[in-house]
């Protein structure tokens, strides 16, 4: 290899690291209790502490396991058992608001948010028939609770919005508010839940 072509080389292979990192610049796992797998890049493998959080990452539980993502901003989010959540893009910025976009595709998960919701920012966690909007709060979603239906509840804190997928949309502004969506319908009207219904809830992302 002459000098221009290993130069070239050494650019990209920085370049590349430069963008590995990047990307990964997200948080990092920080338990995990039972089996957990990571796919990245179209490869899976085992989920471990201090394994770092990627842009774009897939996690993916079994029925006995759970595990916690612990983000940049002090976000920690629990995946529930059984239950597949995506970490779609990540981003602080310091002169525009920043921006956490998630997907839960099956199962439950709860998030407790940190300082990137005291300030402009765009976080909110999809799934097929809803879209949750986080102000700063303690948060619960999931599916299960309600037969063809996905639950959401508010643990504590400034409150979640929760948008159909027709644009109907609640807001859950107090502790202990819910609401479900079922199929594809509108959110139902945010009613208390009973201390057993947010128990069952909180057990899916309980070890």
């Amino acid at each position: 290899m002459n000098k221009i072509a290993w130069c070239c080389a050494v650019v990209l292979m920085s370049i590349s690291s430069i963008s590995i990192a990047a990307n990964c610049n997200v948080g990092k796992v920080t338990a995990v209790h039972g089996m957990a797998v990571v796919e990245r890049n179209g490869q899976s493998f085992e989920a471990g502490t201090d394994v770092l959080v990627c842009n774009g990452d897939k996690y993916q539980t079994d029925s006995t396991s759970v595990m916690e993502l612990t983000l940049r901003d002090g976000s920690i989010i629990t995946v529930g058992k059984d239950s597949v959540f995506t970490v779609s893009t990540y981003h602080i910025y310091k002169n525009k608001p920043s921006v956490a976009l998630f997907e839960l595709t099956k199962g439950a998960f709860r998030a407790v948010t940190g300082f990137m919701t005291k300030r402009p920012h765009r976080y909110e966690v999809k799934t097929a028939t809803a879209t949750i909007g986080v102000r700063g709060t303690d948060f619960w979603g999931g599916y299960g609770l309600t037969e063809n239906g996905f639950d959401v509840v508010m643990l504590s804190g400034k409150g979640v919005y929760v948008a159909g997928v027709n644009g109907e949309t609640v807001e859950l502004n107090a502790e202990g508010l819910g609401t479900t969506v079922i199929n594809q319908a509108a959110p139902t009207a945010p009613k208390k839940w009973g201390d057993e219904k947010v128990a069952k809830a909180v057990a899916t992302i309980t070890p």
